[in-house]
Parts: structure tokens; sequence; C-alpha cells
């Protein structure tokens, strides 16, 4: 049969050996080793690429003899994805191309490689100037020589550095540092004898600090985004696109409706449906159309789950196995990963600390120049000989890079712990928000609780029967919609086969309740105890049941017909297995933790009195849930919201902080912290993450600001000790920002699993 094979047969995989793309249909050489398809593009590719031990029957030229069928050869390539690794199919073929060529939306943060030979150059001569210097048996001129040439070599990598970066925000700071390098020529010229070889030291000293510390800036910049790297590579740069169907086109489609194209991820956007198959990897934040299939839900996850239809997928989740149509959210940059790298870059919305080392980044120079020319000109006016050293010390403490750049890392390591664990802040601002935050309200149903209640007491007062009860209920429920209660409910209903009734004039009131007319003509009221008061039921009969039912960390619906209570279902809605742990660690860290929700007073007490919670706010319908967000931060302090969307929308609104439960790549999910699991711990570990990175950024700030500090006026009071000072000051700021910086969130990823 002559037909052409599908767009997806075309595809072409790396040749398992040398890479080079392979048209798997055609490929001269397939093999099977430990149980994985290896496609390979020539008899020395299969050759070098062979097992040791493997013997030579296994080669076969399986495109030469058998040319497989379009469906058999869809599979294979199925198969193959899911053999090969991740960064084979999709960062190796995509790094065949030039990085111009790369989407954008798949380019992580790319820096300059650290080129260590121009401060190993710089330290060199400066080692060797105080060497020299040292050694008195030397002859003068040879000295004078020996150190000169050492100080002309670190001011010509200095100044080769600042001339290849002129452009960069630190610039200014690096050319001043370069001036003070140059200031103590100006003592050597006039000087003679030992003078001047220490004048051409001190030149080469200070001519070794810029290059260092701009080596320092380099180094932990590129260290610190090697996890953002990693995300941006996980990211597909094809994707299959549902298109609809040409005139007289025929396809093996979903429905038989639709076809397939691929495109560049990078082209794609919100709205778009796309298809992923078994061991690819999904290229949009979106929510699932059609199909269910196992995937592991974030890039680097280790846990899997099914995806079924309505479930949000972020961007880099792997179909382990099934297929997916996934509607896209956000696409091409918009997605999460891709807006890690961005989201340092905002001055407005980024954190204070970051802010405020940018601003003494470009504000220190002029600072340090000042500090400079008024120390030289008191000096000169009172006759000291060291007015020149002093100035250059100071000026040589100018270049402030290191201090912004060091206090971005932290940020930059809580971001990626966090995207390891599948929590996404939406930007930069939201990761200080999240760090002041001094109260966490937990909304209860389906984020404290399961979120599946079943019923556990079915009691009929009066000459009723338990199943004309039931059947009230879920006759009432059944106008609720997709409400976990109603699921509850109705379930009971059909599992002990009984009827299920209908009623008249529902009337559904947010939180409370539903009122309505049985077919039999009789009023019938459905809901907690509020609703039945404001209907004008009495509920003192059933007063001690409720209380027994709230007590036991459940839910009570009563029933209500022509105006008496006939009887009250209870639902059991468990508190899920790590809440404890959560709300413990969370208490542990010194967040004030309450618990908001719709439930009876009762039912909340018993759930606080389990998780050990004092600030509870029961009976608080969704639309009152602002009001009391607010007034919990009139405390002092932000508060965070944890919740769904879907439920919790207006409290995650309100809050400083929102913190969506199993939303992310959801469009109710732009919350200022998303997760992709439901485990309460993401929660606590995601505030964890922003205060410890807020503390170590001050903590780096201080360590940079205080040793150049010191450094400045010890050589503005003492100059005789300016040049260790500023030695000192290098040291200090270096090994101190390393200390603080030492093992990237290790007390965040303490929290939770």
């Amino acid at each position: 049969m002559n037909s052409e094979p599908s767009a997806e047969a075309q595809e072409r995989v790396p040749c398992a050996t040398c890479r080079t793309p392979v048209d798997p249909l055609r490929a001269p050489f397939v093999a099977v080793i430990a149980e994985q398809y290896r496609f390979y593009c020539s008899r020395e590719c299969r050759e070098r690429g062979r097992p040791d031990g493997e013997r030579p029957s296994v080669v076969g030229r399986a495109a030469r003899v058998y040319r497989p069928s379009v469906v058999e050869v869809t599979d294979m390539l199925g198969l193959a994805r899911a053999s090969l690794p991740t960064e084979v199919v999709h960062g190796e073929q995509a790094g065949a191309r030039s990085l111009r060529e790369t989407p954008r939306a798949t380019r992580a943060v790319v820096d300059e490689p650290v080129d260590p030979i121009p401060p190993a150059v710089a330290i060199t001569a400066a080692a060797l100037a105080a060497l020299v210097a040292s050694i008195g048996v030397l002859p003068h001129l040879a000295r004078v020589l020996l150190v000169g040439v050492a100080a002309v070599a670190g001011i010509v990598v200095d100044a080769r550095g600042l001339l290849r970066r002129f452009r960069d925000p630190d610039a200014v700071g690096r050319a001043i540092g370069l001036l003070g390098a140059l200031l103590p020529w100006l003592t050597a010229i006039r000087a003679s004898g030992p003078a001047v070889v220490e004048a051409l030291r001190d030149s080469a000293v200070l001519a070794a600090v810029t290059p260092v510390a701009v080596w320092a800036v380099m180094a932990r910049r590129i260290a610190g985004r090697q996890g953002l790297d990693a995300l941006g590579r996980a990211l597909p740069t094809m994707a299959e696109v549902l298109r609809p169907l040409s005139a007289g086109e025929s396809t093996i489609g979903v429905d038989g409706a639709e076809a397939t194209e691929r495109v560049e991820a990078a082209r794609l956007r919100a709205g778009a449906v796309v298809v992923v198959g078994a061991g690819a990897v999904v290229a949009v934040d979106g929510v699932v159309r059609q199909g269910e299939a196992e995937i592991r839900p974030w890039p680097g996850a280790t846990l899997t789950r099914r995806a079924a239809p309505g479930d949000a997928v972020l961007a880099g989740a792997k179909v382990l196995g099934g297929t997916l149509q996934v509607q896209a959210t956000r696409a091409g940059e918009e997605v999460a990963w891709a807006r890690l790298a961005r989201l340092l870059g905002d001055d407005r919305g980024g954190p204070r600390s970051i802010y405020l080392a940018r601003r003494v980044g470009e504000l220190l120079p002029y600072g340090a120049l000042g500090l400079a020319v008024l120390t030289g000109a008191v000096r000169a006016l009172l006759g000291s000989d060291d007015a020149l050293r002093a100035t250059a010390c100071i000026l040589s403490l100018s270049p402030a890079a290191m201090i912004a750049s060091a206090v971005e890392l932290p940020f930059v390591d809580a971001l990626v712990a966090a995207a390891q664990r599948g929590i996404v802040f939406r930007d930069a601002g939201s990761v200080e928000a999240a760090a002041r935050v001094g109260t966490v309200a937990l909304c209860l149903r389906r984020t404290v609780t399961v979120g599946r209640p079943e019923v556990t007491d079915i009691v009929a007062l009066g000459d009723r029967e338990e199943r004309e009860i039931l059947e009230a209920v879920a006759a009432a429920e059944d106008v609720a919609g997709d409400d976990p209660i109603a699921r509850a409910v109705l379930r009971a209903v059909r599992e002990r086969g009984w009827r299920l009734e209908s009623v008249r004039r529902p009337t559904v009131v947010p939180g409370l309740g539903i009122t309505a007319v049985t077919s039999a003509g009789q009023s019938l009221v459905v809901g907690d105890r509020r609703l039945l008061l404001a209907e004008g039921v009495s509920v003192g009969p059933v007063e001690d049941l409720v209380a027994s039912i709230e007590g036991a960390c459940r839910t009570a619906i009563l029933v209500a017909l022509e105006g008496r209570v006939e009887g009250a279902v209870g639902l059991d809605d468990p508190v899920r297995e790590e809440a404890r742990s959560a709300v413990q660690s969370m208490i542990d860290a010194g967040y004030d933790v309450a618990l908001l929700g719709g439930a009876s007073r009762a039912t909340v007490e018993a759930i606080g009195a389990l998780l050990d919670v004092t600030n509870l706010r029961p009976e608080v319908l969704p639309e009152e849930r602002p009001a009391v967000v607010r007034a919990l931060s009139e405390v002092g302090h932000g508060v965070a919201v944890v919740g769904r969307p879907a439920e919790d929308g207006m409290a995650l609104a309100a809050a400083d902080v929102g913190i969506s439960i199993e939303a992310a790549g959801a469009m109710g999910g732009d919350t200022g912290v998303a997760l992709a699991s439901d485990d309460l711990r993401d929660a606590a570990a995601a505030l964890a993450m922003a205060r410890t990175a807020r503390e170590r950024a001050w903590t780096v700030l201080a360590v940079g600001l205080g040793g150049a500090a010191v450094a400045a006026f010890a050589a503005a009071l003492i100059p005789s000790w300016g040049m260790l000072g500023v030695l000192l000051a290098v040291v200090v700021v270096l090994v101190g920002e390393a200390l603080v910086l030492r093992g990237p969130a290790v007390a965040a990823r303490k929290v939770g699993p």
C-alpha cells in the first residue's frame, strides 16, 4: 500500500549514537536494547552504539527488509519517545540549532561563561608585587621593574574587562575602581626610593579587587541559575496541536473530526488544544479537555498521578501512559516555568531586598567617589602623606555588583526549590509577600478535609423512616449541581437502591442549603440550623442530635417538612492525613493558623482541636469571607489564604497571598502561589521557602554593605591600614555571602516529604 505516512510517523528522532535526526520509518538500523528502541543512521553508528557482549545477530536492517505500517510506526515512535531520555528527545534536537533559532519560551537565562583567567592573572600579579616588594635584597631598579610590570598587568586586566562590558549597569563602579588602582601611580611618580615600590605594589593589589569581585559575581549568578536553566530545557520545543479537517481530508483523528499538526511551542497561544501521547511532554499550562493518562505533574517530579478531564496540568509534565488533550490557559513565554527567568527583573513588583540592593549598587560608586574626594581633600589640607593612598583604597571598594547579584540568589534558589515541588509563584513580588505573611487561613472544605464526604448517619424523627429522610435530602441536593455534599447524598441513595424523588421551585441558598416544594406539595427545607431558623423552623428538638454529630467532626444536614424538623443526615468528610503535620510546621514557624469555613461552630471546633488550632472562623458564608480575611490582616501581619479557586475564590482574592490548591496551570490558579498538588505540606513549604529566601537575602545585603562600609571608613581614618582593610573587606564579603548562600533552600526543603 502506497499511502503516505502520517505527520507523527514523519517525525524524526535522534540517532542513538551521533544524534543526527533519523526518520523512524526509513532508519537503516533499528535495535531493541534493554527493551528500548534505538534508531541508527548508519552501520558505523550502530557498531559504535553496540553494548559490550551484544551478539551481532541482534543488528537488523529493519527498514530495508520490512516496511512497517503507519500505525506500527506511530506506536514505535511513541515507545521510542518513552525510552529515550527527555534531554535527548527535547533537548539535543533543539540543541542542533543555534541559540538564536531556539524559541525564547524554551530558552533559559544565558550568562556569559565564567572566565577564570582575568582574576587569576590579577591575583598572580598582586601576589608577585607583594612578594617582590618584601624582598629587600633585590636591587631597587629590579624591584621597581618587577612590581611595575605586575601593576600594569593587573590594570590591563581590569581595563580590558571594563571595555568589554562598559554597557553593564556596574560599569561606573568598575571605572571608579580602576581609577583607584591608577592613583598610586601618582605617588610613584613623585616619590623616590622604597616609596615607589610600595605605591606600585598598592596599585597591583587594588587592581585585583575588581576582577575578583566580578568573577565571583558571574560564578554565583551562573551557579544560582542552573536550576532555571534545567527547567527551561525540560520544556519541549514542538507540540502537536489540533486543527480542523480541511475539505476532503480524512484521518484517524480525535472523534474523527480533527487532525493534528506540529508547531513550535513558542507560537502557541492560550486556547490552543495540544495532544500529548505516551512519552511526550506537555508544552503548555492548561486544563485536560479529553482523555486520561498517568503523568509526572511537573519537571523533576518523582510522584505520579492520574490526569482526567478538568484537571490542571503544567508545562513540563510528562505523560507516562495514555493520551491527553490539553487546552492551553498559558503558552509560549507565559507558561509557569518560562516566566521564572523574568521574575527577578521586575523592579516594581520584585522583592524589596533586591530593589534596595540594586539601588545601592547604583549609588555606592558615587558615594565611594564622594567619600574618597572628601577624605583626600581633608588629609591634603592637614598635610598628610597618605591622602592619595586613602583615596585609592576607598575608590577600589566601589564595585558593588557582587552585593546586588548575591541578594538575588536566595530568591532564585527559592523559585527553583519551589518548582521542584510543583509550587509556582506568580511573580517575584509574590515571594516577598509570602515572606511577610504572619497569619495563614486554611479554608476548610476540600483543603483541610479530603473533599469526598460520605453519609454516616441517617436519623428519622417521629413516624418518618430513614429512607424518607435520605430521599428528601437527595431530592433537594439533586439541584445543587457539582457539590461534594450533593454527590455524597446522591451516591448514598443509589448505593442503597432507593428512589430519587423530584422537587419543584427549588431555591439554593449558598452556604446554607436548599428550599423547595416536594412532589406531594409539602414545603421542604434542607440545610443547617441557620437556614431552618431563617425559615421559621424550630431546631430545639434536634439540638442534642446535631451536637453529637458535629462533635465527631461531621456535618449535620437537617430536614424540615411543612415547618417541622423530621430528621437529620450526618456526613463525614475526613481531615487530610498530611494536615496535622502541615499545620504543625506552620505553628512551629511562628504563623498564626486560622480555620475558615462555612461549617458549624461545633464541627470547626472539633477539627480545630484535632489540629491544635484555636483561631476559628466558623459559619462564614462565601460572600462574607473577604471581610474576615481583611479583619485577620488588621492585626498587622500579612495574611495567606489556602484554598481552591472554585470554592474559595473570593477569600483567595482578598488575601495578601492566595495559595491555590491543585490549581497550577488552571485559569483560576493565577494567585500569588499555585500548587500542582493537593498536599497542604506544599503550602507550608512555599511559605517557608519565601521566608528563608528573604532572611538570607537581607543577611547577604548586610554582610556586603557592612564589609564595604567598615573597610571604607578604616581607609579614611587609618590610611596605613587601608590596604589591609580593602583585602579583609573583599574576603569577608565573599566568604560571608558564600556561607549564607551555602546549601540553597535547605531549610525550606525540610518541610514536607
